[in-house]
C-alpha cells in the first residue's frame, strides 16, 4: 500500500513539474500565484487605472497595457511510455518493465500582455488540463496495475515576467486532483465518476536565466521553490482498503495531507536546434522536498533526473516529441521509499489556437 500511495504522489507531482517546469526552462516567458505573493486583482486594477486616464501630462504609467486580448488555445495529446520500475518500488519482488498510456486535453488562455516600466513584460495565463493514465495497457501483468490507473486534473495560474539581461521570473499557483476512476474493482468499464485520492495547492516562484550561445544553442538555468498543501482522507477511506491490510503495512492512520511540504529545485537545460524543425534538449534537474506535517515532519527526499528530449513539429498543428529519463530518489530516513527508474517514450500532440 505504501507503494500505491508513492506511485500516485510521484506521478502527480512529477507530471505537475513536467507541465510547468519544462516550459519554464525552455521559454523566456516561463510557466509556473498565490494571493500571499501577488494579489489576484493586481492586473485588473492596473488595467482599469491605465484605461481611466488620458494621461494628458504625458507621464509614464506604471503598467502599460500592450494587449488586453484573450488568446485561447487547445492541445489534445497522447503519449506511450516504457518504465523499468512501473510501481516506483524497492521491494525484491517489484514488477519490472512496464508501459503507460496517457491521454490528455489541455486548454490555455492568455490573459493579455502588460508592460511594467520600460524593461519588464508580463503575459499571465490560465491553464486547465485533464489527463487519464492507463498502466500496463498491453496487460503484461494482467490486471495487477489497474489500481494505479487514475485521472489527474490540473488548474494553474501563471504570471511570468520577462526581465532585462535574459532573466525571467514566474509566479504561479497549481491545483491538482488525483482521481481513481476505476471505482468498481476489477471491472473493465471506464467510469467517468471516481474517488478523489488526494488534492493539493502549490504556490511557486521560479527564476530562469537564458544564455544564448554563439553557435545558436541556448543554455537555460532555472531555480524554483514551492510549497505543496495536500489534503485527503486516511488511506483506509481513500484507497478503499481493509483495516487489516493497513495494519499489516503499518499505515492505519496515515492521512494524505502528510505530503504537505516545501520543495526546492534546480534545472539545467541545453537546447540544441539540429535542423529547422528538430530540436534536442539534454537536461539535468535536482529537487529536494522537506515534509512539514505529522509523522512525516523532518523527513526529506532528494530526486535527481537526467534526461534527453526531442521535438519535431510536423506542421503548424501537429507535434511529435520523444523523451528518455533516468530518475533516482533518495531520502534521509528509513521510511522514505527510494527507487531508481528509467523511462522512455513518445508523444503526439494536436494544437489549435483561436
Amino acid at each position: 500500500m505504501r507503494y500505491t500511495l508513492t506511485f500516485i504522489l510521484v506521478s502527480v507531482f512529477a507530471f505537475t513539474f513536467q507541465v510547468f517546469g519544462d516550459a519554464n526552462a525552455s521559454s523566456p516567458q516561463g510557466d509556473e500565484v498565490g494571493n500571499s505573493v501577488l494579489p489576484s486583482d493586481f492586473f485588473a486594477d492596473a488595467l482599469a487605472n491605465a484605461k481611466s486616464s488620458d494621461d494628458a501630462m504625458g507621464t509614464q504609467r506604471l503598467v502599460d497595457v500592450k494587449s488586453s486580448e484573450l488568446t485561447p488555445s487547445l492541445s489534445l495529446s497522447s503519449s506511450y511510455k516504457y518504465s523499468s520500475n512501473p510501481t516506483k518500488s524497492t521491494s525484491a519482488d517489484k514488477l519490472e518493465d512496464g508501459t503507460t498510456l496517457d491521454l490528455s486535453l489541455m486548454m490555455m488562455m492568455g490573459l493579455g500582455e502588460f508592460g511594467i516600466g520600460d524593461d519588464v513584460l508580463s503575459a499571465p495565463s490560465l491553464m486547465l488540463m485533464h489527463m487519464r493514465t492507463y498502466n500496463d495497457p498491453i496487460q503484461d501483468f494482467g490486471h495487477d496495475l489497474r489500481a494505479l490507473d487514475m485521472d489527474i486534473q490540473i488548474a494553474g495560474l501563471t504570471i511570468p515576467f520577462v526581465l532585462p539581461n535574459d532573466y525571467s521570473l514566474s509566479i504561479g499557483n497549481t491545483y491538482v486532483r488525483a482521481i481513481n476512476f476505476r471505482n468498481n474493482g476489477d471491472s473493465p468499464a471506464h467510469h467517468l465518476k471516481g474517488d478523489v485520492l488526494m488534492y493539493s495547492n502549490t504556490p511557486s516562484v521560479s527564476v530562469t536565466k537564458t544564455i544564448p550561445l554563439e553557435n545558436g544553442d541556448i543554455l537555460s538555468l532555472t531555480g524554483a521553490m514551492s510549497y505543496a498543501i495536500s489534503n485527503g482522507d486516511t488511506l483506509s477511506e481513500t484507497l478503499k482498503t481493509t483495516t487489516q491490510a493497513l495494519v499489516d503495512s503499518g499505515l492505519t492512520d496515515t492521512p494524505a495531507d502528510l505530503q504537505t511540504g516545501a520543495s526546492f529545485s534546480f534545472n539545467l537545460s541545453y537546447i540544441k536546434p539540429v535542423t529547422d524543425k528538430l530540436t534536442l534538449t539534454p537536461s539535468f534537474s535536482v529537487s529536494k522536498m522537506h515534509y512539514k506535517k505529522g509523522g512525516n515532519s523532518g523527513k526529506a527526499d532528494v530526486t535527481y533526473v537526467v534526461g534527453l528530449s526531442s521535438s519535431y513539429p510536423i506542421n503548424d498543428w501537429l507535434n511529435l516529441t520523444g523523451a528518455a529519463n533516468y530518475t533516482a530518489k533518495d531520502g534521509n530516513r528509513a521510511d522514505v521509499i527510494e527507487f531508481r527508474d528509467f523511462t522512455s517514450g513518445f508523444s503526439l500532440a494536436i494544437n489549435h489556437s483561436f
